[in-house]
């Protein structure tokens, strides 16, 4: 099960009446895995795939916790804007 939310970047001040109005440039995923082996290639992936669409270096915060039956994988990635967040949503 993958959870993807989008949430608001911190002092974004900018408001626009367009569906773009870069208030939410941060992606929140959270994953269920089998193994620690296959949360942190996950997690390789998912920095991939970031990497590939940002034009500033964005914000990774990343968090493995072991739960019953596996682990869960928590990943917060900041983007400086919220199509950098768009476009690494249509790669996942």
């Amino acid at each position: 099960m993958q959870r993807i939310e989008q949430t608001s970047r911190c002092g974004s001040k900018s408001k626009a009446n367009g569906f773009l109005d870069g208030a939410e440039s941060a992606v929140q995923i959270s994953q269920f895995f089998t193994t620690q082996q296959d949360a942190e290639q996950a997690l390789q992936y998912f920095i991939q795939q970031a990497k590939q669409v940002e034009s500033e270096p964005c914000e990774i915060h990343s968090d493995i916790q072991p739960i019953k039956h596996g682990v869960v994988l928590d990943v917060k990635i900041v983007f400086c804007c919220e199509v950098e967040a768009i476009l690494f949503q249509m790669k996942i």
